[in-house]
């Protein structure tokens, strides 16, 4: 396979963690129990730095390329293209709630859940079409010449969580995955 395409790929299976465990949190928070608003804001954070500014610039160049050598541009590219500008708002909105809550604004929680669950379930349905219809695509279009070019032109920054730890920047989320891990 090719380099950038395994980053990717890799890059979902990390997702898929925090996804997890923000999804928990967010089972918590519905029971009525206050989640650990540094992990969760930490969650955040990880993805905004990374997925928003590195992993999705990083597809984008791959979708784009697909578009360009393609007759006809198959529709699901453009709608995760979209996708990718959509989601660092709905980030941002939920971490404003959030925030709001921290310093003790009043906002109804069935509110603040919706918008961690409609981010969460987003995340995972993206990457799900990701995986099964735009990864294939690529690799059923793309020649090894593409893949060359895409990896050298993509973002080149190590995941700041899975692949070269910053525990001072992630101290909770590195913990809790730890123990996640353990279970």
């Amino acid at each position: 396979m090719y380099p950038l395409l395994e980053r990717l790929n890799r890059d979902h299976r990390n997702l898929a963690q925090v996804l997890t465990l923000l999804g928990n949190l967010l089972d918590r928070f519905h029971e009525g129990r206050e989640p650990d608003f540094e992990l969760v804001c930490e969650m955040l954070d990880y993805i905004e730095s990374y997925a928003d500014q590195i992993h999705h610039p990083s597809e984008d160049l791959v979708f784009q390329r697909l578009i360009d050598s393609a007759g006809e541009s198959p529709m699901v590219l453009g709608i995760l293209m979209n996708q990718h500008a959509l989601l660092p708002q709905m980030n941002r909105r939920f971490r404003a709630s959030l925030d709001g809550i921290v310093h003790g604004d009043v906002l109804l929680r069935e509110e603040v859940e919706a918008q961690g669950r409609e981010l969460v379930q987003t995340l995972w349905n993206h990457m799900n079409t990701e995986d099964e219809e735009a990864f294939p695509l690529a690799l059923d279009r793309l020649s090894a010449a593409d893949w060359e070019e895409l990896d050298r032109a993509s973002p080149k920054v190590d995941d700041p969580l899975f692949d070269t730890p910053d525990p001072a920047r992630y101290r909770a989320l590195f913990r809790a995955l730890a123990e996640q891990a353990k279970a």
